[in-house]
């Protein structure tokens, strides 16, 4: 498989205190892992026990030894740095851009977690009004020169050996998020997991 090029700097990624860290030992933005990723991950060092399913689960979260929350396994808290960086899991090989099912779970999108401090900094940010001020939201903008690597990786994530992996490995598209910003729609990816649903 090709590795997706990083949109993020590494010196962003290495200041940063959120990828790889999560509030709940069960968060949903726990990295998932295909059979042979966590093979890979295994033959890295990581333990076979952090994997739930061989054949393909999300890492288990450790409790974080410094301070609240939980790790994955293969960040190092020290350091900040990915134990197995060169055979990381396509799910952070393609973050801060998430495939995600929308709300009635009848098409998947190519999104971008807000979460990431990198692409809120490059885009701007609106509140939208609602008539309820308790139901306000923020809204982002994607800036116009990150458009083309959006384009690339929805045709990177559609193409024939991304829909393979992906139809075995349905898990990779997340749930609906509301902090996920939706970029667009993945028609071939929709299709194809819509069929192996029936």
């Amino acid at each position: 498989m090709v590795r997706a090029s990083q949109i993020v700097p590494s010196q962003v990624c290495l200041s940063c205190d959120v990828c790889c860290r999560f509030p709940e030992r069960d968060s949903s933005f726990r990295p998932f892992f295909t059979a042979s990723e966590i093979q890979q991950a295994i033959e890295k060092g990581i333990d076979a026990r952090y994997f739930s399913d061989s054949q393909g689960s999300q890492v288990e979260a450790v409790p974080n030894p410094f301070g609240e929350g939980y790790l994955c396994p293969a960040f190092d808290p020290e350091t900040s740095h990915c134990r197995i960086y060169d055979v990381r899991p396509l799910d952070c090989q393609i973050y801060p851009f998430v495939m995600m099912w929308d709300k009635r779970g009848s098409a998947v999108h190519l999104g971008w977690d807000t979460k990431c401090p990198f692409l809120c900094d490059q885009s701007s940010l609106a509140e939208i009004k609602t008539n309820n001020p308790t139901t306000a939201r923020r809204s982002y903008a994607l800036p116009e020169n990150l458009y083309p690597f959006t384009q690339t990786m929805a045709k990177r994530v559609e193409s024939p050996e991304m829909i393979k992996i992906l139809s075995a490995n349905h898990q990779l598209v997340m749930e609906f998020q509301e902090d996920v910003v939706v970029l667009q729609k993945l028609p071939r990816l929709t299709q194809i997991l819509l069929s192996n649903r029936k």
